[in-house]
């Protein structure tokens, strides 16, 4: 498969400019009661909420549009990406169906979604040559990672730093960072160093 990067740069933006637009109109039909701090953002898809639908809708197109990016860029030549995006789109797909305390299998999906998603930023290194970018790439996974990972700690130790809220968001932005830095890098070729001269 030929690698088509604009085409791929179109879908990881249109994925993360649906998901905040979503996420935006969402919170404030639901306001003054949903807090971006306090509230998490499946809340949001809770069924019998505000425009609760389209944020549901939001989680799967997301998840879809980030693995249809992944597979545009790479041709499918490099697996580790297109898995892991393969990971958060399930993971979004469970998140959008199985709905914030319906059980284990929301907690899956969302874990799936944010791991997913994060190691998708990290294995983007492949996709430029730049520095800049791939300390991007690697800050802005890593970062995504270490928050989901203080998010469970908190839960596991029943201590709080900040709230759970704020981590959740703290591990699903820099997903959505990440893509917006990816299409930028995709959309524009690589600058290529000009031949060296071969002296007689």
């Amino acid at each position: 498969m030929t690698p088509r990067p604009r085409a791929a740069a179109t879908a990881w933006i249109l994925g993360a400019a649906a998901y905040l637009t979503a996420e935006a109109l969402a919170a404030a039909a639901y306001r003054p009661s949903y807090s971006y701090v306090d509230d998490y953002i499946s809340d949001l898809g809770v069924p019998g909420r505000p425009l609760a639908a389209l944020m549901n809708a939001a989680f799967m197109v997301q998840g879809g549009l980030l693995l249809v990016g992944a597979v545009l860029a790479t041709g499918l030549r490099c697996r580790l990406l297109v898995t892991f995006a393969a990971a958060n789109a399930v993971g979004n797909l469970l998140v959008a169906t199985v709905h914030a305390g319906d059980g284990a299998i929301h907690l899956v999906g969302a874990a799936l979604a944010i791991a997913g998603g994060n190691a998708a930023a990290l294995a983007g290194v492949s996709l430029h040559p730049g520095r800049r970018y791939r300390l991007i790439c690697r800050l802005l996974g890593g970062a995504g990672l270490v928050s989901l990972a203080v998010l469970v700690a908190q839960a596991w130790a029943g201590v709080e730093v900040a709230p759970a809220p704020v981590w959740e968001r703290a591990s699903v932005y820099p997903i959505l960072a990440w893509q917006v830095c990816a299409a930028v890098a995709v959309a524009r070729p690589a600058i290529s160093l000009p031949a060296r001269r071969q002296h007689p």
